[in-house]
């Protein structure tokens, strides 16, 4: 199919009415973001689906994307994933399978910037935390449960890394700086480069923000999060805001991880559940030896039901791999949690 010669494609986003430009060639989705429109948008990579949206009027080049994040039966029915697809006519019309941001929570347009990592050091044998300064400045705002895209050398395609800080109350780093927890991936090029001891001192370049994954802003309720491993880091910036904005009810964290030689950032935790008495979290080993007293033992959805038996009424945020999140996600169903009060960030591989 020959691609369109115009200038630009006006596009409708049928949820909401807005429409944009998308110049002729650039992403559907990156200018919508650069029109400051909160399309919903995760991997940025054709592989977690989050963007899925039905092409109402107009067609796209698909583009590069994963089977399971998008079939060819679904793309024939007109859907189509818009962090991969490209117009192909003067107008194209979609409608988001999922919710667009409403205009108070508008992400903050991406920016590219220069940092330098500051601190990198091992917390696990398979984590690295990873602290970047922002050059002074750089405005970098972001809203919790965001990442960022960084490049590395020899690397064709950014990899992303959810941010643990924080912002504050202007949607900035506290003090320009950005903390993140690094898995190392086995034959994984990028991770492996930013696991390496030289990191220090080194300057890096990153992209974004980027990601839906949130807590909104006017959440009422108990709220519980669910981390498998480095899915910890969006869960931790999102309770940190929650709870410095003086979010008022219940907040509950629970941590899974293989065992204690897999555990980070408890003492985190542990400040936090000091100063909010209404935080709590939970600390759960799928394998190895039991731990101290209040530790859980096993997969969160083979004991939720006992700990948490009703869940109706409850925000549920779970953040980490696929199959750790879907898990959690069919459990939370199971005991009450609506939908539209589960929201998720799974750490799905971006590259083919």
């Amino acid at each position: 199919m020959a691609q369109h010669r115009i200038g630009a494609t006006r596009v409708t986003v049928a949820n909401t009415g807005q429409t944009f430009a998308c110049p002729a060639g650039e992403l559907i989705l990156d200018a919508g973001l650069e029109a400051g429109i909160g399309l919903p948008h995760n991997c940025r990579g054709g592989a977690c689906g989050t963007c899925k949206s039905q092409i109402l009027e107009g067609e796209v080049d698909h583009g590069w994307v994963m089977s399971f994040a998008i079939s060819d039966e679904e793309k024939a029915a007109g859907k189509c994933l818009i962090c991969q697809s490209r117009p192909l006519t003067p107008t194209l019309v979609i409608r988001t399978d999922n919710a667009v941001a409403g205009a108070e929570e508008t992400p903050p347009a991406p920016i590219e910037a220069r940092g330098q990592v500051i601190a990198a050091e091992p917390v696990t044998p398979s984590i690295r935390r990873l602290v970047v300064a922002l050059p002074p400045g750089v405005r970098f705002r972001y809203r919790a449960g965001m990442h960022v895209e960084i490049r590395t050398p020899g690397v064709a395609k950014a990899r992303t890394y959810s941010i643990a800080t924080a912002p504050d109350d202007e949607g900035l780093p506290p003090d320009g700086l950005l903390e993140l927890f690094v898995t190392r991936h086995d034959n994984g090029q990028a991770s492996g480069w930013l696991h390496g001891a030289e990191r220090l001192g080194a300057p890096i370049d990153l992209h974004g923000p980027y990601g839906s994954f949130r807590l909104p802003h006017d959440a009422r309720g108990p709220a519980l999060c669910l981390a498998g491993g480095s899915g910890l880091a969006p869960v931790l910036s999102i309770v940190r805001r929650a709870l410095a904005s003086g979010h008022p009810d219940p907040l509950t964290l629970i941590l899974s991880v293989r065992d204690r030689s897999e555990l980070f950032a408890l003492d985190a935790l542990h400040t936090l559940a000091r100063r909010h008495a209404n935080f709590s979290y939970v600390v759960t080993l799928t394998r190895g030896a039991e731990g101290p007293s209040g530790w859980r033992r096993g997969r969160v959805p083979e004991w939720l039901a006992e700990a948490m038996p009703d869940l109706a009424g409850w925000w549920v945020l779970a953040a980490g791999p696929p199959a750790f999140v879907d898990a959690c996600v069919a459990a939370a169903r199971a005991l009450g949690a609506t939908a539209d009060h589960i929201l998720t960030d799974s750490f799905t591989a971006t590259t083919p």
